[in-house]
């Protein structure tokens, strides 16, 4: 027979083991909260949810990224900005939106994704693994340092992904890739070379195609300073001067009688033959005209392409393989 003294007692048992029961079962019957990834936009490729650019601005860098997709055919690049990344850390937020987003071609994995969290002040360069082998975390590391981060810290938001953007298809410019390339093959070819002669033929061949190169550049730079004086008030920017270089070296002597024109296609999937043209000043108005098709790219997108939809301008084809390069930072 239980006392007056034992019923308080064995009632707070009964209360307490009735609350732990209630935690426990809630902790069966309530799933984890699943992450909300923002819709990927559904024109362009940035989403601004941290509403950091103007109309204009974004406009400007989705027609940025849909140039140098067309230039370009080793990157996919897109932009997100968000208040917060749902708790999630921000390497962890990035790759499982660039995931679900689908940035970069399928079978290519060749995606890029630029994220900034306004609440936590993080930064994110996600890249791919295939795109990662043309730029590596070490460039990713140094873009952000030299680009994002210092954009972010003075509050140019619109300058910092503009020439983020900008660098990270720099980095991975085809001229680029091939040339370190031709670099790891040279010293794979001097690592592994039994013959002192086949070593030095291979160092004499990249050191009279490197001296080709600048010496193609060096001419371009001089016909671009003439132009510059002759036309100061004309501004000639960097992305220029780098698609003159590529349509230099691709087009260093004019084309026989015989021989068959190269073609390319505009921002329209409008094929035109790619004319001749000897001089800086006789290129520009070309490269203006029609960028993607004298850029010197030799990749040729497809007629179906449009300014941000699908086709060879769209930095959103399927693509996955994030499984954490890239590079983190903060402002």
């Amino acid at each position: 027979m239980r006392t007056a003294e034992q019923t308080p007692t064995l009632l707070r048992r009964a209360l307490v083991g009735g609350a732990l029961g209630a935690v426990l079962v809630a902790g069966v019957v309530t799933p984890a909260q699943a992450l909300d990834v923002p819709p990927r936009p559904s024109e362009g490729a940035v989403q601004d949810q941290a509403d950091l650019l103007t109309p204009d601005q974004e406009k400007q860098l989705n027609h940025l990224i849909g140039d140098k997709n067309r230039e370009n055919e080793y990157i996919r690049a897109a932009v997100l900005t968000v208040d917060d990344t749902q708790g999630e850390d921000i390497e962890d937020y990035s790759r499982k939106v660039a995931t679900d987003w689908g940035v970069g071609e399928d079978g290519r994995n060749n995606g890029v994704l630029i994220v900034a969290d306004m609440g936590e002040r993080k930064l994110r360069i996600e890249v791919a693994d295939g795109a990662r082998e043309v730029l590596s975390n070490d460039d990713a590391r140094s873009i952000m340092e030299d680009k994002l981060e210092p954009g972010f810290k003075d509050g140019q938001y619109a300058e910092a992904f503009t020439d983020t953007v900008t660098e990270v298809y720099d980095e991975a410019d085809p001229q680029a890739a091939a040339d370190r390339a031709a670099y790891h093959r040279t010293l794979m070819t001097i690592l592994f070379s039994v013959l002192g002669a086949a070593a030095v033929a291979a160092i004499g061949f990249f050191t009279v195609r490197a001296s080709r190169t600048r010496r193609i550049r060096e001419r371009a730079d001089r016909e671009i300073e003439q132009y510059q004086r002759e036309h100061p008030d004309e501004e000639i920017t960097e992305g220029m001067r780098r698609a003159y270089y590529r349509y230099r070296a691709q087009n260093r002597k004019a084309p026989g009688l015989n021989d068959t024109p190269r073609k390319g296609r505009d921002k329209d999937g409008i094929e035109h033959e790619i004319q001749y043209a000897p001089t800086f000043q006789s290129w520009l108005p070309l490269y203006v005209m029609y960028p993607a098709v004298y850029s010197g790219s030799t990749y040729t997108p497809s007629a179906t392409s449009s300014s941000y939809g699908g086709g060879a301008s769209s930095s959103f084809g399927g693509g996955g393989g994030f499984t954490g390069g890239g590079a983190s930072g903060s402002f």
